[in-house]
């Protein structure tokens, strides 16, 4: 059991949700319930008997409980804030890409598509505009040579669950403030954004830049692509 055990609810539509929760659960904190409209998700969260709330209208009401802590993981909806003054303590967010400098949405995406040599993955407070809040944690990485962004993103998958521990070290020890980030540094990409020329390879270009594009669009065979179209 930790010496400062916490409430939380967590929304969110991917398996790393269940990872995060997980990891929760073990440490000895309450999970008082899930918010998914994912079927893996929901049938998880009730095989340990943890109620499952659909998002959308009236989640505020829904939640008839007060409880510490909001977890958003993997979570593109937006948080009414109706819902996250409910937390007595504040929401933390997960986010695929080191902050400030990719801030929104597809982050390893555009990393691949501007050539970095490096990613990351943050941990930061639900506060002020999107993906602005104070940080609690973060870990760097270095992009494989050639790694698409299928490849990518199953990194930062597996940052997130490393790094998640120092998320609720902070929590549990009461030092959870976070820091200020310099947004001086700030990129956003957002929902609409999509690469030049409707993502066509310009076969008069560098050869190299051809190359980043279509490892930035690949996802195999088996996951949607969120640039598609």
């Amino acid at each position: 059991m930790s010496s400062q055990t916490f409430s939380s609810y967590l929304m969110g539509a991917e398996s790393l949700l269940v990872q995060c929760a997980e990891i929760l659960l073990q440490r000895g904190h309450t999970v008082r319930g899930v918010i998914s409209d994912n079927a893996d998700i929901a049938a998880w969260a009730r095989s340990r008997s943890i109620p499952v709330l659909s998002p959308g209208k009236g989640l505020a009401e829904r939640i008839t409980e007060d409880f510490d802590w909001f977890f958003s993981i993997a979570n593109l909806r937006i948080i009414p804030d109706a819902v996250l003054a409910k937390a007595r303590q504040g929401g933390v967010n997960f986010h695929d890409g080191p902050l400030p400098r990719y801030a929104g949405l597809n982050a390893p995406n555009w990393a691949l598509l501007n050539g970095e040599s490096q990613h990351g993955v943050s941990w930061h407070r639900i506060e002020g505009g999107v993906d602005e809040g104070r940080l609690l944690a973060q870990r760097f990485f270095d992009i494989a040579p050639g790694a698409t962004a299928l490849e990518l993103n199953t990194r930062c998958y597996e940052a997130a669950i490393e790094s998640f521990p120092e998320v609720l070290d902070r929590i549990e020890g009461g030092t959870a403030g976070g820091e200020e980030q310099d947004l001086s540094q700030r990129t956003y990409f957002g929902k609409h954004d999509r690469p030049e020329a409707l993502a066509l390879v310009d076969w008069s270009a560098d050869a190299d830049a051809a190359v980043r594009l279509v490892r930035a669009l690949d996802y195999g065979a088996n996951y949607p692509n969120p640039l598609h179209l």
